[in-house]
């Protein structure tokens, strides 16, 4: 079982406090968050139970009064055996919405930022936090049963072809206020990891992503700034989460943060 941290999960109607793993993978690069939980089922009950789309969420912190709790939410996307008296649970977020729903619309001389607040509204991702993108205005745009993410994509190449715009660095996520579709940073607290306190490896790879894994940092999520200091290699810098992986487990806690290669969203 996962040792030093408080775990909270609840799916469907089961309620989970311990587990011997769980994985949430979160990537700028990629509009839906998923997560990975193995559930104790030694009589099969719990996989009676299970049925695909179920809510699901997921929360862990540090042991002992205060400190930061990760709360992760979505639905359930598969499950299968992991072993003897096992259950693993594969669960997507809540953006899974902006790649299921659908939109068909058409608008006449509206501005760019009006238009990208549209296809998102029937999706029940709320509320739209921040929306970045240039100013200019549509003569006419026609969305035509193209998914929610599709028709962000489309917005997004008419802005580039028409009018000359960079968004390739644009990313699309689901924050802590909402909805986000932003070449900038999610709002926050900048995270510390740093030798002889949390550092566990750095890999440092100037030519593409680079790695830093730490001990548990519940409340990280990619596009959140982070302060990395290795003495080791003279290494001090703030980055931006690229991608992040809390992984708790029997082999130990861990988060993964890679940074550098920001290539937008796919």
């Amino acid at each position: 079982m996962i040792e030093g941290i408080n775990v909270r999960c609840t799916v469907g109607g089961v309620e989970v406090l311990r587990s011997p793993r769980i994985v949430l993978t979160l990537r700028r690069r990629s509009v839906v968050s998923t997560c990975e939980v193995d559930i104790p089922d030694a009589d099969g009950s719990v996989q009676a139970g299970l049925a695909k789309k179920q809510a699901i969420r997921v929360r862990f912190g540090h042991r002992g009064e205060g400190g930061t709790w990760h709360d992760w939410s979505g639905t359930l996307k598969d499950f299968q055996p992991a072993g003897a008296d096992t259950i693993r649970v594969f669960a997507v977020g809540r953006e899974q919405a902006l790649i299921d729903t659908t939109v068909t619309e058409a608008m006449h001389g509206e501005p760019a930022g009006v238009v990208a607040r549209r296809p998102p509204a029937p999706t029940g991702v709320r509320p739209v936090a921040g929306i970045s993108i240039p100013a200019e205005t549509f003569p006419h745009i026609v969305f035509s049963g193209v998914t929610v993410a599709r028709a962000i994509k489309q917005l997004a190449a008419s802005l580039e072809r028409s009018w000359g715009h960079d968004l390739s660095r644009h990313a699309v996520w689901l924050g802590e206020a909402g909805l986000y579709w932003s070449d900038g940073d999610e709002p926050g607290d900048v995270f510390v990891v740093e030798s002889a306190a949390n550092l566990i490896s750095h890999s440092p790879n100037p030519a593409g992503m680079s790695y830093a894994v730490s001990t548990i940092l519940p409340g990280l999520t990619h596009s959140r700034k982070v302060r990395i200091r290795d003495t080791r290699r003279n290494f001090s810098e703030l980055v931006r989460a690229e991608e992040v992986i809390h992984t708790l487990g029997a082999d130990g806690n861990t988060t993964t943060i890679g940074y550098g290669q920001d290539s937008g969203w796919g």
